[in-house]
């Protein structure tokens, strides 16, 4: 159900994005490799020239008007309408309500939330229309990476936490919308993964390592990257929609 499929994945330059576009080229899934920093795409790509599956580029902001469009129409060009579109790119913010920055709330919101509800909403409507076409013969993907802090409170990471918990309901009201059509809309929540996503948000480091030293061995992209694949792999009739992964040893 995966080899010769077509794939959109977001955040593809580094962590679980990346980690995603790797597993689906060795299975034979091309993939247009989206993010903000075309050196490090291209080096996904060169990374993966040997692979079954073909990567090609695609930088820019998915914050900005018709990014999704674009990584859609860049896929039809080369090889065809995309059938799985992965959305892996966020960012995150340390601190609580009263000790967050304030002025970095609107672009996590930006990113985190509403980037994702274009995203969702131009890549159905793609998805909804190509069904249309073939009667939903072909099953089609799209998934979106949550977050267990999107499940469960944290006073200490509110901010961050309250955009996963937003784009939980609307993963699960696209795919209440959807599903008649053979999409399968799914939701991923991992919970702690060590991929550099914290160090780039600004995490404390010594409070990451203390995290690590209770929890760990904490995720890797590459485990959340296996889920996603056998996610995608299903059958058409069966739809794993949300899923949990966690550390052994982590509690909350």
């Amino acid at each position: 159900m995966t080899e010769g499929r077509i794939a959109v994945v977001t955040g593809a330059s580094s962590g679980i994005g990346r980690a995603v576009t790797s597993t689906f080229a060795r299975r034979g899934i091309r993939v247009v490799a989206a993010g903000r920093r075309a050196e490090q795409l291209d080096a996904v790509r060169e990374e993966l020239s040997d692979q079954p599956g073909a990567v090609i580029p695609f930088a820019g902001d998915m914050t900005q008007p018709a990014h999704t469009e674009g990584l859609l129409a860049s896929a039809e060009r080369e090889w065809g309408p995309a059938s799985i579109f992965v959305a892996s790119a966020g960012r995150g913010l340390p601190g609580t309500v009263l000790g967050s920055d304030a002025s970095q709330w609107k672009d996590v919101i930006e990113a985190n939330y509403l980037a994702i509800l274009h995203q969702l909403r131009a890549v159905a409507s793609d998805f909804k229309k190509q069904a249309e076409a073939d009667s939903g013969r072909q099953v089609r993907d799209i998934v979106v990476i949550g977050s267990t802090v999107g499940r469960q409170v944290s006073a200490a990471n509110p901010v961050y936490g309250s955009t996963k918990f937003a784009v939980h309901s609307l993963v699960e009201a696209l795919r209440q919308e959807i599903c008649a059509y053979n999409i399968r809309v799914t939701l991923i929540e991992p919970g702690f993964v060590r991929s550099g996503f914290q160090q780039a948000a600004g995490y404390d480091t010594a409070w990451f390592e203390a995290v690590a030293e209770e929890n760990g061995p904490l995720l890797v992209p590459q485990d959340v990257a296996t889920v996603i694949e056998f996610v995608v792999g299903q059958p058409t009739h069966v739809h794993l929609d949300d899923i949990r992964l966690r550390p052994t040893r982590q509690k909350a």
